[in-house]
């Protein structure tokens, strides 16, 4: 086996932009073992659009169209996959790390019996071998997992790698896989798009405002959303807010809701706990809004306020306002 093999994801008919992180990170351990990179996309319908954006330095990029395709199934993916596999014999697969690879890939590492390690930030060549890097114990270390059996497949985190630039290099084939079927214990019944201000995804958003406990209650959420509003950001949150109901999971920033690596993040009313911070470990600037001197989130911060938000956010407010004029 030989290669390393990229599968994508999309959302709606393009692929995502952690998709071409994962290709860039591809693209560098390529030159490391020099070993050419291939791509799969799966979908509904003609992926040649999404296609021409995923064609990134490519020796071959497989497509493989099905109309079963067009609602998420772990089991589905796990059959294109090792359809994908057969035909190309990669020694290495990255995928984007997100909710749906979480389910899948350990489906699919079982049936291959290969290694693999999820939520990475690098990938390397030591001296045991390939190894996958990643932050362990709320990210207060990084772990260096050599990764046996072939393919190692290894998920790569969101917001570390810049996004693989599209050049049309490849080949495209359409592969055929017969045996989609569907789960017959699943049923579909509904699509919730996991969304911010504005429809942003939370992962791509450039800009987050993320509110805590410390913003009091409910009849002070308002200025969280104004101040998204303003910027042009996405509303994000501690756990918190999601256990007490405020807002859905889908906003939740930390390591048990989503990894974010925005230029701005703006923490008000955030304590600062282990988990949130290493889910904007990647962030380029926080700026951390909290009456409270010693918060944790103040050590993680490039720019502090100590002081009430409610009297910090609203001047805010009025000058990004003021400035866009």
């Amino acid at each position: 086996m030989t290669g390393i093999l990229v599968i994508g994801e999309m959302a709606g008919n393009a692929v995502t932009k952690q998709t071409l992180e994962t290709v860039a990170a591809a693209l560098q351990l390529s030159v490391e073992l020099k070993q050419p990179v291939s791509g799969a996309l799966f979908g509904a319908g003609d992926l040649a659009g999404a296609a021409a954006q995923f064609n990134c330095g490519f020796s071959t990029l497989l497509l493989v169209e099905s109309e079963r395709l067009e609602q998420y199934s772990a089991q589905q993916s796990v059959t294109a996959a090792l359809a994908v596999i057969a035909k190309l014999q990669p020694s290495v697969l990255l995928l984007p790390h997100s909710a749906r690879t979480r389910d899948w890939a350990p489906q699919l590492a079982a049936k291959l019996g290969s290694g693999l390690v999820l939520d990475c930030v690098n990938v390397v060549v030591g001296e045991d071998g390939l190894a996958a890097v990643k932050p362990m114990y709320g990210g207060g270390v990084w772990g260096q997992h050599v990764v046996h059996g072939e393919p190692a497949i290894i998920t790569v985190r969101a917001g570390v790698f810049d996004c693989a630039k599209p050049d049309a290099g490849a080949s495209i084939e359409r592969l055929e896989v017969p045996n989609l079927a569907p789960n017959p214990r699943i049923e579909h019944l509904e699509t919730i798009v996991n969304e911010g201000t504005d429809g942003q995804q939370l992962k791509d958003a450039k800009t987050i405002i993320s509110g805590g406990r410390g913003t009091g209650g409910q009849e002070n959420w308002h200025l969280i959303e104004e101040a998204a509003a303003a910027t042009g950001g996405a509303i994000g949150c501690s756990r918190a807010i999601v256990d007490m109901g405020w807002l859905r999971w889908n906003h939740q920033v930390g390591l048990s809701g989503t990894i974010v690596a925005p230029e701005l993040y703006i923490a008000v009313g955030i304590s600062g706990a282990v988990q949130h911070l290493a889910g904007i470990s990647n962030a380029k600037t926080v700026v951390a809004i909290n009456n409270d001197p010693d918060a944790e989130i103040f050590k993680r911060a490039d720019y502090g306020v100590i002081g009430d938000f409610k009297e910090v956010l609203p001047a805010f407010i009025e000058h990004v306002k003021g400035y866009a004029k």
